[in-house]
């Protein structure tokens, strides 16, 4: 009997594509909030550690610039699942949303040179494993926009179902938050 609805289940998922839409939906946001999990643990880190304390060395408008960067890609990303919803062409927005994060982690690269605080510091310690983790996450979206950008190119967005766009979009936009967030945390709280 209950692999009898678990057959019926299947068969529905896969005749019904705003269903399967809506799991896939569902699935990433968990994705997505389980990923917040670090964030909150080294939220959490900084305040034990090094309480409110924001460093006066370390270049507050040169991490504003990286967070903006982030903050507008969020924005260039929510166009393209727009784009892709309507069978538009995507590819100059994702090209966009590539070009901002990679310009927010060459930001964020420039100020790891500088070398402003000690990690050798509390707040050393925890700025750069805050920093580290946004960056390895916008690696990640990196590579995710990276694919997204080349089925973009080479599938026609008239016949395309555009749920990897849509995902990448998700998955952006959650990297996008962190990194605003490691922002205020580490420099306005």
């Amino acid at each position: 009997m209950a692999s009898r609805n678990l057959a019926s289940t299947t068969e529905t998922i896969e005749k019904n594509p705003a269903l399967r839409r809506k799991m896939n939906r569902f699935g990433m946001s968990v994705f997505i909030l389980s990923q917040l999990v670090p964030l909150v643990v080294l939220i959490d880190m900084r305040y034990l550690f090094v309480g409110t304390y924001v460093s006066s060395r370390e270049s507050q408008p040169i991490a504003l610039i990286a967070a903006v960067l982030m903050l507008a890609s969020l924005f260039v990303t929510w166009s393209v699942k727009t784009r892709a919803a309507h069978k538009e062409n995507r590819t100059p927005a994702l090209k966009w949303a590539l070009l901002l994060g990679v310009a927010a982690l060459l930001v964020t690269f420039y100020q790891w040179s500088l070398r402003t605080s000690p990690t050798t510091g509390r707040f050393g310690e925890v700025y750069y494993t805050m920093t580290g983790f946004a960056v390895f996450y916008a690696i990640v979206g990196i590579v995710g926009l990276l694919s997204a950008l080349s089925r973009a190119r080479y599938v026609d967005s008239a016949s395309d179902d555009h749920w990897h766009v849509e995902a990448v979009s998700f998955l952006w936009s959650g990297i996008a938050v962190i990194w605003v967030v490691t922002y205020i945390v580490l420099f306005w709280v």
